[in-house]
Formats: structure tokens, C-alpha cells, sequence
């Protein structure tokens, strides 16, 4: 009896989970939009174009993830906060621990063409970044420290390969900014990477969604609690002060998913759409008032984390990420942030 009444409730526990259903919400009012720069086969444009896939044959879009630990949690959400639209199928392609500066670890500009070749990318979502707090090394082997300008040239480079690729075969992007994190020196890193995200995808001619301040409190600053889909107040924060519970994992998903399905009644998202063109998203095209800006990283770090050799507040926080870099964990199954699918 104890048995089956256990049976019982992992049962009712799993359908009420998988029958969860989000309300809408408003999509958005700060995302970076750009007009179309240039078709990647114009001269230093986004790359070549190649042959486009049968668009007639297509009755739904592909919305394939990639990223790092946090784009597999927001694979997650938008699973399930898409779930109930048959116009959307949403495929997992990220990578735990991966990053763009680890290359002989895991190469994004490798692995994503090997990903174009195995799937269908009608629309790409894009959000890494935790793991890159480390020291870059470029075609020379040349070694460069994090914020360096050596660093930060290689790591725009590989950027734009990266975008360069899924625009070449006609797919849809939309990078996902990383959100507010409780470390303050963390954090003011992940801003930092913020910033080359924006710009970069501002020259690309894609959408860079912002989650910063959508996901901080009133204050603009951490909260591990805060609404769900349903208003009601939930724990949507890891332990980690990085990842988020599945509620929050959805709640993310739904900034991104808004911003999508914007586009798509906008008609500036179709399935019938040419392959290699760069094209303008709509999905907040209208903002309500001014957009609102990250907060910024403090200029001058605290006395703990000055280095030894004077240098100002910026490279400060450079030395010490890369003598004890911030560890992003790989989630594992029965913790209470644990969002895999199928539930376990």
C-alpha cells in the first residue's frame, strides 16, 4: 500500500508538471535590434552562402539550443514553455562546461557546423558564456589574459565565425544575454562579456536578448526568489548563485520564447524565407519607453582582490579570475535544480 500510494504521487507529481501550462508574458522592452548590415556574401560580411535547404517541405521551425550549462537549463524551460505551440520543435545541441576560449576542449566553431550538417536550424539560440573567464589562446599560441586586448580580439573572432556560420545556412539567431548573478566580481565579468555580445551581434544584424535586469529585483540587483510563470513567488535560483530551478529556467525561457514568437506574427521569422540573408528582427521593435541598461560594473574592484603590481580596478578583477577562476558546476539528477527531461 505504501508502495503504490508513493507510485501514486510521482505520478500525479510528473503530470502536473508536464501539463504545466505558462501564462503570457509581455516580451521584453530592451532588446538590442539592428537593421540589416550585409549579406554574408558581400565583401567582410558574415561569410558564404550556401545552398538553401527545401523551405516548401517545412511545416514547423526548428528552435535548436546552443551554449554552455545555462543554455541546457534554458533548453529546458523553452521546451516546456513551447511545448503547447505545434509551431515549434526545440532541440538540445549544448554543451555543459563549454565556452568559446576552451577550444581543445570543446570548439564551438567546429562543433556547430557539425551540428548544420545533422539538424535543421530554422532558428539558433544562443547563450554561453560562464565558463570563459580564462586565459585565451589564439592560432599563434599566443596566450592572453582575460580582458586583454589580445583576449578580446581572438574571442570577438570566434564569435563571429560562430554567427557567420549559422547565417550562411539561413538560420535565425537570437543570443541570449548572460542574467544577474549573485558574485558581484562574477558578475561584473559576465557584464563585460554582455557588452561583446551586443556589439557583435548589433554588426551581425541579430537580436541580442537581455535578461539582466529581468531577472534582478527592483533594485536592479540579485534575488534568488521571485515570480513564476503565475505569479506566485518561487525559488528561481540555484544554490550556485549561477543556475536556476526548472521554475526559473522557464521563466527565463519565456523572455526569450516572447521575443520569437514576436517575430514570427510579425512575419519577420518565416519558414519560406531565402538562406544566407541577414534580416531585421522585430521582436520588440516597439519599445514602451526608453530601454532600460545593464548596471555596470564597478570601475575600481575591492582592497581584496587589488593585484600585487598596482594595477587599476579592470585588470584587477583580469588577475584574479584567472588565479582562482569561479567553477561552474554540472548539475546532477535528484537535486532540487535538477531541470533534465524526462524527470528522474
Amino acid at each position: 500500500m505504501v508502495l503504490g500510494g508513493a507510485l501514486f504521487w510521482a505520478s500525479a507529481t510528473r503530470a502536473e508538471i508536464a501539463d504545466y501550462l505558462p501564462l503570457a508574458r509581455p516580451a521584453p522592452s530592451d532588446a538590442i535590434l539592428s537593421k540589416p548590415i550585409r549579406e554574408p556574401g558581400d565583401p567582410g560580411g558574415a561569410g558564404q552562402v550556401l545552398p538553401a535547404p527545401d523551405y516548401a517541405a517545412r511545416k514547423k521551425f526548428n528552435v535548436v539550443v546552443l551554449g554552455d550549462s545555462l543554455g541546457d537549463g534554458l533548453w529546458a524551460g523553452l521546451y516546456r514553455v513551447l511545448k503547447g505551440d505545434k509551431r515549434f520543435e526545440v532541440i538540445k545541441r549544448s554543451k555543459v562546461a563549454s565556452g568559446f576560449v576552451r577550444s581543445e576542449y570543446y570548439d564551438w566553431n567546429a562543433n556547430v557546423e557539425r551540428v548544420l550538417k545533422e539538424e535543421r536550424v530554422d532558428i539558433a539560440v544562443v547563450m554561453i558564456g560562464t565558463n570563459d573567464r580564462q586565459v585565451i589562446v589564439n592560432g599563434k599560441g599566443e596566450r592572453y589574459p582575460l580582458r586583454a586586448k589580445g583576449w578580446e580580439k581572438e574571442y570577438r573572432e570566434r564569435i563571429r565565425r560562430f554567427t557567420a556560420s549559422l547565417q550562411a545556412r539561413g538560420a535565425y539567431i537570437y543570443w541570449v544575454g548572460i542574467p544577474v548573478m549573485r558574485s558581484a566580481r562574477f558578475g561584473g565579468d559576465m557584464q563585460y562579456f554582455n557588452s561583446i555580445y551586443r556589439e557583435e551581434t548589433v554588426r551581425a544584424g541579430v537580436p541580442f536578448v537581455p535578461t539582466w535586469e529581468g531577472l534582478a529585483n527592483a533594485k536592479g540587483e540579485y534575488t534568488a526568489y521571485g515570480p513564476d510563470l503565475r505569479g506566485r513567488e518561487k525559488l528561481l535560483r540555484a544554490d550556485d548563485g549561477i543556475h536556476f530551478t526548472l521554475a526559473g529556467y522557464q521563466v527565463l525561457a519565456s523572455i526569450v520564447a516572447d521575443a520569437i514568437k514576436t517575430d514570427i506574427d510579425k512575419g519577420y521569422v518565416r519558414l519560406d524565407a531565402p538562406a544566407g540573408k541577414v534580416r531585421q528582427s522585430a521582436a520588440v521593435s516597439e519599445p514602451q519607453g526608453e530601454a532600460v541598461a545593464e548596471p555596470q560594473a564597478p570601475v575600481q574592484g575591492n582592497e581584496e582582490e587589488a593585484s600585487a603590481d598596482g594595477a587599476d580596478g579592470a585588470e584587477s578583477e583580469v588577475q584574479s579570475a584567472q588565479v582562482a577562476p569561479i567553477e561552474v558546476p554540472e548539475l546532477r539528477p535528484g537535486r532540487a535544480d535538477d531541470w533534465s527531461w524526462p524527470l528522474r
